[in-house]
């Protein structure tokens, strides 16, 4: 256990690169659609609008960058509560023990 902790800690462990959404046909179709859409899109606006849409792209990849790491942590603790009464000698765990 000391060992993965050591490994996380320094940065070696790095879940979001074992996603396999680039061998995932459904995700690249859907990624392949998207793309289009947004280049057919970005093809009917002004620099102006082009430029006020850019900056609405970044904002919501903040957004969504924010609400991704909450959504790994709250699934890290869920898995680690399971462990948890995987193990414990109790009858009932709180759900929210972490």
């Amino acid at each position: 256990m000391r060992n993965i902790l050591f490994e996380f800690y320094y940065g070696n462990i790095r879940p979001v690169e074992d996603l396999f959404l680039d061998n995932n046909e459904e995700y690249q179709k859907a990624a392949n659609q998207a793309s289009s859409i947004e280049e057919a899109f970005l093809s009917t606006l002004d620099d102006n609008s082009r430029n006020l849409y850019c900056q609405l792209e970044i904002a919501l990849a903040k957004q969504d960058s924010i609400e991704v790491a909450h959504i790994y942590v709250d699934g890290f603790r869920t898995g680690a509560n399971i462990m948890l009464a995987c193990v414990s000698r109790e009858k009932t765990l709180s759900w929210q023990l972490l």
